[in-house]
């Protein structure tokens, strides 16, 4: 990959990463040696995203949010003066909470960006302590803009260029040091709008390529890119390298080390990004354009996940029932996880949450067509990325294929729907035959 030379390195810090202030400080303190202008950007401490997560779930109790704001607190030792103002703000927004009941979609992402914002400030404090020029900096303020789509928002990257360009490239050029606030933005109505679980990545990746950035780092605390999840398969192996397509099919399909939109900017404007371990730097894998003659094969599964199958007679002659079917549920706010057709089935995929309004806007369906509703079917969806994975398919082991509720391919991934009761079998089976054993 050509490197460009211009722009700042980009380091973003997970919340498990916060934990060691030290090796943080000695991870900046190594980059500015180097020569580089460094920016900041971090996730909330770690559980602290969570916390607010289960206030937003109890919203009338006032003794629960007490404590939980002395728990915070204690998360972020030695907080500047501006840190006090933030946990007065988190305060006064708990108690809103009790006055006003549940809130809205804006309201709990201004509540759970808080956050961030205290991790903001206490990580600048901790590097201003330690003799380097650091600065928090709020992203809503800096001037990340978001659309509406409130918990789940995606960076509107040609509103967001210029402020923030402006603002990170003043401080910069003061020698600062500036410490930007992940997870969450401002959207287009003005409000705060976060990006989703994992999103302090995909705010980094987008700060690098506003920035003209050559490269990002997402540091994470022991955490490296395998090819399964340690949880599912023990002998797993670190990938070095993943083409952008290989990591977005990765975030895609279920491997929580990245968020899914966090590719996006970083390929659009060449930016390389590297994930690697805070614990032991020399495990990183790196993502860049593809290369030639590579081999990357990992194993995913995303679960749980319901299965509906939808038998439509005739269906090949019946114009347009699939495109019904999509309309009917997205009209209902329903995510297709995954969809398999034949001439006269359609398998369809959603997340638990999504069974009953999927169901209510299927079951029509089966009237006007005379068609059947089966399920849900509790299923898991393992997958096999890699460029050139169609290559594999006459690898798959037969005991893995045998009884899967539906299949796909692409020259990227390939997926089984399988019951949820096989899906840590399934994904053994299949690493073992195509990435094989340590």
């Amino acid at each position: 990959m050509r490197r460009r030379t211009a722009g700042p390195l980009v380091l973003k810090f997970g919340g498990a990463s916060l934990a060691d202030p030290a090796r943080v400080l000695r991870t900046v303190r190594h980059a500015r040696a180097r020569g580089r202008s460094v920016v900041l950007v971090v996730s909330a401490r770690e559980h602290v995203t969570d916390l607010l997560l289960a206030a937003t779930r109890r919203p009338h109790d006032a003794t629960g949010h007490r404590r939980l704001v002395g728990r915070i607190a204690r998360r972020h030792p030695g907080l500047p003066s501006t840190g006090p103002r933030s946990l007065d703000r988190l305060a006064g927004l708990l108690g809103d909470l009790e006055r006003n009941g549940r809130p809205d979609a804006p309201t709990a992402d201004r509540l759970l960006s808080q956050g961030e914002r205290l991790a903001a400030h206490w990580v600048a404090a901790t590097l201003r302590r330690a003799g380097v020029p650091a600065v928090a900096v709020e992203a809503d303020h800096l001037g990340l803009i978001t659309d509406n789509a409130y918990g789940a928002s995606c960076i509107v990257l040609e509103r967001s260029r210029g402020p923030v360009r402006r603002g990170l490239r003043r401080l910069l050029a003061a020698g600062r040091v500036p410490v930007v606030t992940g997870f969450f933005g401002r959207s287009l109505e003005g409000r705060v709008a976060t990006l989703g679980r994992g999103g302090s990545d995909y705010a980094a990746t987008a700060i690098a390529a506003l920035l003209g950035a050559p490269r990002v780092e997402l540091v994470k605390r022991h955490v490296a890119v395998l090819s399964a999840d340690p949880r599912e398969v023990p002998r797993t192996r670190p990938i070095p390298e993943l083409s952008y397509e290989e990591a977005e099919e990765l975030a895609q399909f279920g491997a929580r080390i990245l968020h899914p939109m966090t590719i996006e900017p970083a390929r659009a404007h060449g930016v390389e990004i590297v994930v690697r371990s805070l614990d032991d730097p020399a495990v990183a894998t790196t993502i860049g354009p593809g290369r030639r003659g590579r081999r990357n094969r990992a194993v995913t599964v995303l679960r749980p996940l319901r299965l509906f199958r939808l038998r439509v007679p005739g269906g090949r002659q019946r114009p347009g029932i699939v495109a019904e079917v999509s309309e009917r549920l997205r009209r209902a706010g329903v995510n297709v996880v995954q969809l398999f057709t034949s001439s006269a089935l359609l398998c369809l995929i959603v997340a638990p949450t999504d069974v009953a309004s999927a169901a209510r806007v299927l079951r029509p369906i089966t009237d006007d067509a005379a068609a059947v509703l089966e399920g849900p079917v509790p299923v898991g969806l393992v997958t096999v990325i890699g460029d050139g994975v169609l290559d594999d398919l006459d690898r798959l082991p037969a005991a893995a294929v045998r009884g899967a509720e539906g299949f796909s391919a692409t020259p990227r991934a390939l997926s089984l729907a399988v019951a949820e009761r096989r899906c840590g079998r399934t994904v053994r089976a299949l690493h073992e035959a195509l990435v094989g054993p340590r």
